[in-house]
């Protein structure tokens, strides 16, 4: 058997409470320019825990941050915001 719905309730007022009302004008998006050295946040958390060797987890890690970074950069030019003068 089917519950009833309880009256007054609809789903476009519960999904205008959730996402909140829409805004009337929206910035446009800036121009993002991908950093140069992506193992520097690798660098500066120090010494990794993760290894025996400390050299070989950060060569990995750093080859993660480098992967995101090229990763990030082709969907940011894909929708158009890479700064120019930046190449992907």
């Amino acid at each position: 058997m089917s519950k009833r719905r309880r009256p007054g309730v609809n789903k476009k007022g519960i999904e205008a409470k959730f996402w909140g009302e829409a805004a009337g004008e929206v910035e446009p998006a800036r121009a993002i320019s991908p950093t140069s050295d992506p193992g520097a946040l690798v660098r500066s958390l120090g010494p990794s825990p993760l290894a025996v060797d400390e050299k070989d987890a950060t060569v990995h890690l750093t080859s993660v941050y480098h992967e995101a970074v090229r990763t990030a950069t082709a969907l940011v030019a894909a929708n158009g915001l890479l700064a120019a003068g930046d190449d992907a």
